[in-house]
């Protein structure tokens, strides 16, 4: 999946950014399933729990492009996902170009947990191999 993209800007851990507004969130699993979304006032699908600084770098990334982007929670949109297994090619669709928000959690330490109402997601992400979503933040 990664030969699609050409990698830009920060790698830290977990997270590498593909351009000024494109992510890879390399997830280990989603650690639970069927979320309220109570941080923000749109359905998600997803909420992605960050180690605090890695989601500041992606926050300064950003704000090269649009000031007002430090002020809110980051949301963005799955423009694609890699996983293991022909098997689960038909949950794929699913997830893609769903919405998902980016929150900072200062005691995660080099991974990337999630939460999830969707149960495709839940299930490529439990596959036994973890999942890397390629998120694209909208920057204006």
């Amino acid at each position: 999946m990664l030969g699609n993209y050409k990698l830009f800007n920060i790698e830290d851990g977990p997270i590498t950014a593909v351009s000024s507004d494109i992510y890879i969130f390399n997830i280990s699993r989603a650690s639970y399933l069927n979320i309220e979304n109570p941080e923000t006032p749109f359905e998600v699908i997803s909420s992605m729990y960050v180690p605090e600084n890695s989601y500041e770098k992606i926050i300064n990334n950003l704000s090269k492009y649009n000031k007002k982007i430090s002020d809110s929670i980051l949301n963005g949109i799955i423009v694609d996902v890699s996983y293991m297994g022909p098997q689960d090619n038909k949950l794929e669709k699913y997830i893609k170009r769903k919405p998902v928000e980016i929150l900072p959690d200062h005691s995660l330490d080099g991974k990337i947990e999630m939460i999830t109402n969707k149960w495709d997601l839940y299930q490529l992400a439990n596959n036994g191999r973890g999942l890397e979503m390629i998120v694209k933040i909208s920057i204006f």
